[in-house]
C-alpha cells in the first residue's frame, strides 16, 4: 500500500432533528451571527425559522440574514456579503441551503477576513492571486443532498463578466461544523432531488475512478455509489420517505469527503464552463448531460476501477458496463438531458472547449484518460445530441 494522507478538520453532526442543536453549537463561536442563504427555499421550508429559533434560545439575537444567494453563485454575491460581515463585525457565519449557499458562506469567511475580493482567491491552474491567512468560523447546514460542500474545502464561484466558473480551495475554507439534518431535505421537489443526487453520484464516480491515490477516499466513494444507486430513485419517487432522505444525505457527505481528498475529473471540468456561459443550467443538469459520453471515453483508462464501479452498481464486473450503469441511473430518475435540450448553442462548443483547456488542464492528468482538445470538442459534440 502506498503512503497517503487524510485531513478533515470538520466536526460532523448528523441526524434527523439535529438542526435544533445549532444554538448550542453556535454559541462556541460568538454572539453575532450572519446567516447566508438563498432567496426563498429556506424560508418556505421553515429551515430558516428553525435556525433562528434555536439561536435565540441560547441568547444569540444579533443575527444578520443575507438571503441573496442564487444558483451558480457569483463573486459579486460573495463580495457583497463579505462587506456586510466586515462592517457589522460578524463573529461567525452559518451557511444554510443548497451547495450555492454553503459555498458562498465559506468564501465569505475568507474574503471578509483577508484583503482583496472573491476572485483573488479562486484557483486558476497557476494558482490564486492571493493566499488567505485568516477566516471566520463557518457552520454549514445543507438543505439538499448533493454537493457535500458541508464537509470539504471547496467553494465554486462564477464570474459572469469573465464567464468563468472556478474554485476556492484552501485549508481555511473548511467549515468548523457540518450540521446535517436529513429532514431539511424533505421539501425538495423530485426534480431538485434528482439533480442534486446526481451531483453526489458524479462526485463518487469521479473520485473513485480518477488516478489520484487515496484508499480511504475510495472506500467512502464506493460506499456512496452503492447508497445512491439504491436510494436516489426512491427519494425521487417518494419525497416523504425519511429513510431515503437519510441515506442520500449520508451518501452526499461521503462523496463530499471523497472529492476533498481525490478531487473530481473531466465531467466536472467540462461542466463548469457550461454553467459559466449558461448560468440557467443547473450544475446537476450539466453533469447529467455529459456523464454518459465521458464515462464511455474514460473507462478504458482505468478498467479495474470501472469494473469495481460497475459491480457496485449491480452490473457484471466489466469496465464497459459502467456506461450502462450511469445511463440506467439517469433514466431511473428521469434525468437524461443533452446539451441541445439545455439550450446550449452548438457554435459555443469551440469556446467551451477552449475554456476547459485553459482553466482545467491541471485536472487532465488525474482523469482516467488524459484528453486532448480534440477529445474534449468531440465529447461536447456527442453530449449535444
Amino acid at each position: 500500500m502506498n503512503p497517503f494522507d487524510f485531513y478533515l478538520p470538520v466536526e460532523i453532526i448528523f441526524g434527523t432533528g439535529s438542526v435544533e442543536k445549532i444554538g448550542n453549537i453556535a454559541k462556541r463561536f460568538g454572539f453575532k451571527a450572519m446567516i447566508i442563504t438563498g432567496k426563498k427555499s429556506a424560508k418556505e421550508s421553515g429551515a430558516l425559522y428553525a435556525v433562528l429559533e434555536s439561536l435565540e434560545k441560547v441568547g444569540i439575537k444579533d443575527i444578520l440574514v443575507f438571503d441573496r444567494v442564487e444558483p451558480n453563485p457569483t463573486d459579486k454575491q460573495v463580495n457583497d456579503a463579505s462587506q456586510i460581515a466586515v462592517k457589522e463585525k460578524v463573529d461567525f457565519i452559518i451557511g444554510l441551503g443548497g451547495g450555492s449557499s454553503l459555498d458562498v458562506a465559506k468564501a465569505v469567511s475568507i474574503v471578509s477576513s483577508n484583503e482583496g475580493y472573491a476572485w483573488d482567491y479562486v484557483n486558476y491552474p497557476e494558482g490564486p492571486r492571493l493566499i488567505p491567512f485568516l477566516n471566520r468560523p463557518v457552520i454549514c447546514i445543507p438543505t439538499t443532498a448533493g454537493t457535500g460542500s458541508e464537509v470539504n474545502r471547496y467553494s465554486v464561484i462564477s464570474n459572469p463578466i469573465r464567464k468563468e466558473k472556478l474554485v476556492i480551495s484552501h485549508s481555511l475554507n473548511y467549515p468548523k461544523v457540518a450540521l446535517i439534518d436529513p429532514a431539511l431535505t424533505k421539501t425538495m421537489s423530485p426534480y431538485l432531488t434528482a439533480i442534486t443526487g446526481i451531483d453526489a453520484f458524479i462526485h463518487a464516480l469521479e473520485s473513485f475512478t480518477n488516478r489520484a491515490y487515496n484508499p480511504m477516499a475510495d472506500e467512502l466513494a464506493i460506499r456512496a455509489v452503492r447508497i445512491i444507486k439504491e436510494w436516489l430513485p426512491i427519494a425521487v419517487k417518494d419525497p416523504e420517505n425519511m429513510k431515503a432522505r437519510e441515506r442520500m444525505s449520508y451518501a452526499s457527505m461521503l462523496a463530499g469527503i471523497a472529492i476533498d481528498k481525490k478531487r473530481v475529473a473531466l465531467i466536472h471540468a467540462m461542466e463548469h464552463p457550461l454553467s459559466a456561459h449558461y448560468p440557467n443550467i443547473a450544475h446537476g443538469e450539466g453533469l447529467a448531460a455529459l456523464a454518459v459520453a465521458i464515462t464511455e471515453f474514460n473507462y478504458r483508462g482505468n478498467p479495474e476501477k470501472y469494473e469495481l464501479f460497475a459491480e457496485a452498481m449491480g452490473y457484471e464486473r466489466k469496465a464497459s458496463k459502467a456506461v450502462n450503469a450511469v445511463l440506467d441511473l439517469l433514466k431511473s430518475v428521469d434525468l437524461t438531458p443533452n446539451l441541445r435540450s439545455l439550450g446550449v448553442k452548438k457554435e459555443s462548443i469551440e469556446k467551451l472547449t477552449e475554456d476547459v483547456c485553459m482553466l482545467s488542464w491541471h485536472s487532465f492528468k488525474i482523469n482516467p484518460v488524459e484528453p486532448t482538445p480534440e477529445d474534449i470538442y468531440r465529447l461536447y459534440e456527442t453530449a449535444y445530441g
